[in-house]
Order: C-alpha cells, then structure tokens, then sequence
C-alpha cells in the first residue's frame, strides 16, 4: 500500500488555519491472476485462464484526517476490475465495490454512509474457507454474502468502539430508485468478539426486493416452478455465527449460515455447514483444508477444498488449490463465477455429471 500524506497536510494547511497536521491517503489492491483447470464446466471439461480467484481484484482510495479530540474524517473508495480485459467488473460504475464517508472516534465508534458492505463481510467472513481458497469454496451463490458479492447502496452504518474486544453495528439502506441501481430495503446487525486465541462472530441481513441469478450463481432455480433465468426475490434474509480458535500453529474454524428466500410465492431456507483448519507450517507456507454442506428443499451441495500457499514476500505469493463440489436433488455443480448457466427443466437439473472439480494455479501481488 502507498501512501500519500505530505502533499494532503500542505494543502490542508495552506487552505485553513485551523487545519490538523496528521492526514494521509492511501493507494491500495489486489491483483491475482492464474489458470483453472475445471473437470465439468457445463458437461466439459476446460482450462480457463481467469483472474480474481483467490481474491478478487481491486484498487482503491483509503484516506483519514485528524480532527481532533480523538476524532477523524475517514472515506474508501474502492474499484473492482478484471485482470485479463482491463475493464471494470460493473460496467459504468467506477467505484463497484465501496464507495463511503464518515467520522470515527476513539470512544464512540464510526459512522459512515454510502455503498457499504453488512456485517457478515466484516465479522463471518474471516471464518470461511474461502477468505483463504477464494471463490471455488464459498457457500452456493454466495447468498449468504460471505464472499463481499452484495455492495449495498444508499447505506448509513455504524460501528462501535472496542471494548474489551467486542463490537457491535447496524446498517440501514434506504431503497435505490430502482431495482437495477441496487436493492430495495436494506437491514443489518452484527457483532464481533475476540479475546486471545478466541474469536466470534455474528450476523443478520434481511433485504428486500434483491436480483438473483441462481442458474449462473449456483447452479438452482430456488423452487421449481420458477424459471432457469434471473429473479426478484422480494426478501431474502441471511443469519450467521461463527468462530476460530488459534493453537500453536493451527487454526479451527467453523461457521454456520441459513438462507431465508421469498420469491412471489414460494418460501424456503438454505443452511450451510462448514468446518475448516488451517495450519501455519512454516512462516511462508500456509496449508487449509476444510468442507461444507449445504441444502435447499430437496436440492443439496457438498464442498471439499485443499490449498497449499506460499509467500514469496511480504506482498506477493503463489498458490494451488483443488475443490470439489458436488450437487444432487435437483440442483447443478456450479462453482461461484464458474461459467454460463447450466440446463434444466421444471427447475431440476438435465445436464451431465453431478460433480465437478477445480484445479487452481496462481499468483497474487499486494500494493
């Protein structure tokens, strides 16, 4: 990460006397980049030369001014993009991940508005494989939004303080003007504590009126009557706990999620199950394994994820990984961002094969 204070403080200072010394922004992201091996991407098997894996691809602009009494103005602005075409991830959006602005305070906490990610982002993530394997592993559609895929518009949020570290926040969105700018109605909670080698978390979003793409995302209809095409969900609403405890040089997590979807009609839960361990087995050598389970009605998958890192610095590291996936009772083997929708009829799954197989190899840089 770069930072650029100096010449933010001189025009702070010449601009106003009553201008704070201490104020800095920061120049950040990702880049990941690598080839993907998949065993039965829509009833073939392909090499895939694809970026944004482990992580997906970013830069952004994280900026702090002091304003005294333990205060500071705080904003991130924050860009997806694909590596191999240079073009942004949402078309026309400039800042598609996060775009905010706020104050945060020693003893009272922050409060931010505008395009925010929820709280399962900020206190459940840390405890899926896939903060570490990336989007072969994260939960069916990522409907839960551990992955970060749900950047919600028009938000206000706040945040407390630590104390004696827990730390709890809310966010409420107002509706976009319309659906395609965003989603409708937007509630969120969530809490975090962490005391030595012991860390939990919780979370709740109920949002109205959400796009989903479940054929592409996941590889479902939801319920069969619908159809193989994107929906309107008029509520979807997510609950999830989850913790990790640090021994030596392991790491056990695990994590719970369950999925609430009404769609005009039809109602129904999607819980998830997840166990993972990571193992620290050198400085520069990070090994994980770890498998979750997940159903909706009759529908259900099962992940099983292996990665091996290794960090070449501080910033940049390679990595393998290999997850399988398989799915039964209706629903398609489709990996989050893993190709063109799969085929069916009355919403049950017509094409070849159950299962299927990623074969990652990559490279990941820090700035």
């Amino acid at each position: 990460m770069k930072k650029f204070a100096l010449s933010t403080t001189a025009l702070l200072a010449l601009a106003s006397p009553l201008a704070h010394a201490q104020s800095s922004i920061t120049l950040y992201g990702i880049i990941d980049a690598g080839v993907t091996y998949f065993s039965n991407l829509n009833g073939h098997s392909a090499f895939v030369a694809n970026d944004g894996s482990i992580q997906s691809n970013r830069w952004g602009l994280r900026g702090m001014e002091d304003i005294g009494g333990g205060s500071r103005v705080i904003f991130d602005l924050e860009n997806g993009f694909n590596l191999y075409s240079g073009s942004m991830v949402q078309s026309g959006v400039l800042f598609s991940r996060q775009a905010w602005l706020g104050i945060a305070n020693d003893r009272f906490g922050r409060l931010t508005l505008g395009k925010q990610y929820d709280f399962f982002w900020d206190d459940l993530t840390q405890f899926a494989m896939g903060s570490v394997a990336g989007q072969y592993s994260w939960h069916p559609g990522d409907f839960d939004h551990l992955a970060g895929t749900l950047h919600i518009n028009n938000a206000v949020k706040y945040t407390s303080a630590n104390y004696a570290g827990f730390q709890a926040g809310a966010l409420y969105a107002f509706p976009s003007q319309s659906v395609s700018a965003g989603t409708g109605r937007v509630i969120a909670f969530g809490m975090h504590y962490s005391n030595g080698p012991l860390d939990l978390g919780a979370a709740y979003t109920d949002t109205h009126d959400l796009g989903l793409n479940g054929p592409s995302q996941a590889g479902t209809t939801f319920f069969p009557n619908l159809p193989a095409t994107p929906v309107l969900a008029n509520d979807v609403s997510s609950v999830g706990v989850g913790g990790d405890y640090h021994f030596g040089i392991s790491t056990t997590r695990l994590l719970f999620t369950d999925t609430h979807f009404r769609i005009a009609n039809d109602n129904g839960s999607m819980p998830t199950y997840e166990v993972n361990e990571i193992l620290q087995v050198t400085p520069a050598t990070t090994v994980m394994g770890g498998y979750w389970y997940s159903k909706l009605e009759a529908q259900k998958w099962q992940n099983a994820t292996l990665l091996l890192d290794y960090a070449l610095s501080k910033r940049t590291d390679v990595y393998t990984s290999a997850t399988y996936l398989r799915a039964s009772g209706g629903a398609a083997p489709v990996f989050l961002g893993g190709g063109a929708a799969p085929v069916f009829a009355n919403g049950i799954y017509v094409g070849t094969g159950q299962s299927s197989t990623a074969v990652r190899v990559g490279i990941r840089t820090l700035f």
